[in-house]
């Protein structure tokens, strides 16, 4: 005869690698736009000032504006200061198509 199921599974212990363990999040909102002409891409952080540029197609784009986020973010916390994050809507321009790419720290 078999015995009754046990519907509870066993949990494992805190490993520190769970997104509670400490581990900053911050939202990296990137527009872009597809040059016509050269077919080249070219974007900006929306939710964050000066952090812009180009590439040849979408994902390098998206790793060369997060590689940015991300070390700017880094810097403003080990200065110390309030960082400069557009708290306000920001919405694309006509004819951008937008990106959210969560950064983690």
């Amino acid at each position: 005869m078999c015995s009754p199921v046990n519907e509870s599974l066993p949990q494992l212990p805190d490993s520190g690698c769970s997104p509670a363990a400490n581990a900053s999040v911050f939202q990296c909102i990137v527009f872009f736009r597809r040059d016509e002409e050269t077919g080249r891409v070219a974007g900006r952080v929306a939710n964050y000032p000066d952090i812009s540029g180009e590439a040849s197609d979408e994902r390098q784009l998206l790793i060369l504006l997060t590689r940015e986020f991300r070390d700017a973010l880094r810097r403003c916390q080990a200065a110390g200061s309030e960082l400069p994050l557009a708290v306000d809507d920001v919405l694309p321009a006509p004819g951008e198509q937008q990106r959210f790419i969560p950064i983690h720290l």
